[in-house]
């Protein structure tokens, strides 16, 4: 189906409003020339004097006239005034000339109206009426009820340059309306339609620089904040696919190693060509590592993966925190002893009470610290401080070893990113840090890594 522009129709409109208001002021002019008309049709009787001529003048009805600021007059034969009704004597001549009674008709200002009527009495006397209304509240005028060739030829003249000129004068209108028209609201259209149909094909598009009315300007203000947002979409899918790319190839890159390795022992084994029992065991120790490994790193990834996904739900239950801090301090102790770490818990004596996964939440103080053990070599001190807040609790884990790089500060709770950024076999998935930060997110909290501490010291917020 084929639809017009917007400034077509804008035009249409236009030509439409301007006709039937044409309509309309013919209409009402038409009703109101009528109802004027109608109202002197039914006026003028009451104020003509052929209209109020009474034989006994008291009855003659000179109200109407009266309203009108008008007054009327019995004449005798020799013009002299012997009645008056709605008039001071001092006002009104007491008599007229046949000169004077002439000029009130012929040589008055059309702005008071006179009319006459002549008398004649019973008795045989002839006297005549005179009513006159002054301030132009009648007006006189002329009507040509039947016109000639040439009058005829002369009004259709007048009516045709009447609309040669109403066409010309239309016409300039209608293209001023045009020009406003696309000056202020096609061309802008027109340009929020290009950005869309740039934004449609996927690109980046521009935002909008237009001069327009307040609506229009609204829609700019609205389009690029959309633009923006698309442009942070899509900057935030090219960076998820790009994440997604190196996570699949250090899956690969940690998988290929270790399975490879396993490959290589089972065959050794599968073909008997190790030397003795001694042998044999250490190689199946081999096999036992990395498939330890491998299954470490499944498991991990199961975990990231059931974190990341938005669907993911867990029951909370309320428990002490602080029990749970010295329950997994404690079960590495040994670790860092045997490495020659100093470990220094800070934890409240008395409970912290706090809705939280246990699991989750064991996990996160495991990972920590596993990475503070993993990192930091003999000499080492490394601490887990707890802290109840008015609003909230805060957990840290640090130490003051060699620290996080510089490099890796922005990266380092993404998935794979390792402290030296190098792929090693060290028994490291590379997913404790994402692991963490996912499973405070499920708790509402935020983990972050204080950059101004000396070696590495990670915090965690946990709100009420």
């Amino acid at each position: 189906m084929k639809t017009r522009s917007m400034h077509s129709s804008l035009m249409i409109n236009y030509v439409w409003f301007t006709i039937i208001f044409a309509l309309i002021c013919y209409l009402v002019y038409s009703a109101m020339y009528g109802a004027r008309d109608e109202y002197m049709n039914r006026t003028l009787p009451l104020v003509e004097a052929d209209q109020l001529v009474r034989e006994n003048w008291e009855d003659i009805p000179y109200e109407s006239v009266a309203s009108f600021g008008g007054y009327v007059q019995v004449l005798d034969e020799n013009n002299r005034v012997v009645f008056t009704r709605g008039g001071t004597d001092a006002e009104y001549p007491k008599s007229y000339t046949d000169e004077e009674l002439l000029g009130l008709f012929y040589e008055s200002s059309d702005s008071v109206y006179y009319s006459i009527a002549p008398q004649l009495t019973k008795t045989g006397e002839t006297y005549h009426l005179l009513v006159a209304i002054p301030g132009g509240m009648i007006i006189k005028e002329s009507r040509m009820v039947r016109t000639d060739r040439e009058q005829t030829v002369y009004f259709v003249k007048i009516i045709v340059n009447g609309l040669v000129v109403f066409a010309v004068a239309f016409s300039l209108i209608l293209w001023l309306y045009s020009w406003i028209t696309a000056r202020k609201i096609t061309l802008p259209l027109q340009a929020v339609s290009n950005r869309l149909a740039e934004v449609s094909e996927e690109e980046q598009g521009e935002h909008l620089q237009i001069k327009a009315n307040k609506e229009l300007m609204e829609i700019q203000l609205n389009f690029n904040r959309m633009t923006t947002r698309l442009k942070k979409a899509h900057e935030d899918k090219r960076q998820l696919e790009n994440d997604r790319t190196r996570m699949l190839m250090d899956i690969s890159h940690d998988l290929k190693t270790p399975v490879t390795t396993i490959q290589g022992y089972a065959e050794v084994l599968r073909l008997g060509l190790e030397q003795d029992d001694l042998q044999r065991k250490k190689y199946a120790g081999h096999i036992h590592r990395k498939a330890l490994f491998i299954g470490a790193l499944v498991n991990d990834l199961l975990e990231l993966t059931k974190l990341e996904n938005a669907s993911f739900s867990f029951e909370r239950v309320k428990g002490d925190l602080a029990e749970i801090c010295r329950t997994e301090a404690a079960d590495l102790y040994d670790s860092f002893e045997q490495k020659g770490i100093h470990l220094d818990i800070t934890i409240p004596d008395k409970p912290v009470l706090f809705h939280f996964h246990e699991g989750l939440i064991r996990r996160i103080i495991h990972n920590l610290l596993a990475n503070a053990l993993k990192y930091n070599t003999h000499g080492a001190h490394a601490s887990l401080t707890l802290e109840e807040r008015t609003e909230g609790l805060l957990l840290t884990v640090g130490d003051n070893g060699p620290g996080i790089s510089a490099d890796l500060l922005e990266t380092v709770f993404d998935p794979f990113v390792r402290g030296d950024r190098a792929r090693r076999n060290d028994g490291g998935s590379g997913l404790g840090l994402s692991i963490v930060k996912g499973a405070v997110e499920k708790h509402n909290g935020v983990v972050w890594v204080n950059r101004k501490a000396k070696g590495t010291l990670i915090s965690i917020y946990f709100p009420f």
